[in-house]
């Protein structure tokens, strides 16, 4: 009986940490980065792009091949990244106004 209410106890703090938003952003973003990873080959990507001549022409080639799954994956990927700096700045900016 103590271990059901204990576990109780741990999942409703977790669900609390949850609604934190840089929790929950670093979860997705590592999650999206993990199928990033698993989708994509890093040390290919990077041979490629030394060998084209223009790395904008290489990304957008190689963006518009790839299956919509990666492509969807790095859009979100993008995405995140940019509400888990935009979330870190005004953490910081209301850290200073607040102290």
């Amino acid at each position: 009986m103590k271990s059901r209410i204990m576990f109780g106890v741990y999942l409703v703090c977790f669900m609390r940490k949850l609604k934190n938003p840089f929790i929950a952003e670093s979860f997705v973003l590592l999650v999206l980065a993990s199928v990033l990873i698993y989708f994509v080959s890093i040390p290919s990507v990077l041979i490629n792009m030394s060998t084209s001549e223009s790395f904008y022409s290489y990304f957008m080639s190689a963006f518009f091949d790839t299956e919509l799954l990666v492509q969807s994956s790095v859009v979100l990927t993008a995405v995140t990244i940019l509400f888990f700096v935009r979330n870190i700045s005004l953490y910081t900016v209301l850290r200073q106004r607040l102290n």
